[in-house]
């Protein structure tokens, strides 16, 4: 009799948590608790922030109610959920002391607006698709260091002795790498560096840099936007073709009730 009250009772505790209304209160709440983090950061006279303070507990006290919830409605299966997984570390996290050797993991209490990715659906296929892109995107990022590893040895060998700027810029293999780095973003790359390496140089400096920009900032980010893109078509087919696969499985389980349905019916009828 205990185990079937208790069944009940997680029965009844999954529908809450599974509820729009209870999640729609969380979301409320992780919205709220990310505002007041910012706010935070300034002074807001003793008062004020003793407010904070009891705010910030009011929240915490409805995300371990609501993670509770959760593992008490769901068991074991909560620990199979990854996107639960995320939300017990958040929350574990925001709760160690703020004093000593823990304060700084209470300065990732901000943490917690990233729970907001796991509310919405959007978002939650847009954090999917990049841990899932993370193998192509490895190798784009590693074939796009290797480029511009050949560019900062180029460029030094070249660069180093071009007048002041350029031993600024290129007089290092380190700083080769960086101001690289630096020329692919393009922030201030023709007025910050060439223009200077041209004056010492010619002109065929600037060629040489807008090839290097064609080479890295143009094509690698395409590429980059173009494994992320296939990574998002497929996740979305793959759930599409899961819930088209449920649907049929029910559509089967109904065709089988409804020939049971008529079989019955014609032994009743002889």
């Amino acid at each position: 009799m205990e185990d079937g009250s208790e069944s009940n009772h997680q029965t009844q505790i999954r529908k809450i948590v599974d509820s729009e209304r209870f999640n729609n209160i969380v979301f409320i709440a992780i919205l709220a608790s990310s505002i007041s983090i910012g706010f935070e950061t300034y002074d807001w006279g003793e008062g004020g922030n003793r407010f904070l303070v009891y705010l910030d507990w009011f929240f915490m006290t409805i995300f371990v109610t609501e993670i509770l919830f959760r593992i008490y409605a769901m068991r074991f299966d909560f620990f199979k959920d990854p996107w639960c997984v995320f939300d017990f570390i958040i929350v574990g996290i925001a709760l160690f002391p703020s004093s000593g050797v823990f304060r700084v993991f209470r300065v990732f209490r901000v943490l917690r607006a990233f729970r907001l990715v796991s509310r919405i659906p959007e978002l939650k296929l847009v954090a999917e698709s990049l841990i899932y892109s993370v193998r192509g995107l490895s190798a784009v990022a590693t074939l796009l260091m290797v480029v511009i590893y050949v560019f900062a040895v180029l460029s030094t060998v070249l660069f180093q002795n071009s007048g002041s700027e350029g031993a600024l810029y290129f007089g290092t293999l380190g700083k080769s790498l960086y101001s690289l780095f630096q020329v692919m973003t393009l922030e201030s790359w023709s007025n910050g560096i060439v223009r200077y390496l041209i004056d010492e140089e010619g002109w065929w400096v600037g060629f040489y840099f807008v090839v290097f920009i064609f080479m890295t900032t143009f094509t690698f980010l395409n590429m980059f936007v173009a494994i992320f893109t296939n990574t998002v078509v497929a996740l979305e087919a793959d759930s599409e073709e899961g819930i088209n696969s449920e649907v049929r499985k029910i559509q089967s389980q109904l065709d089988v009730l409804v020939e049971e349905i008529q079989q019955l019916r014609t032994e009743l009828e002889n």
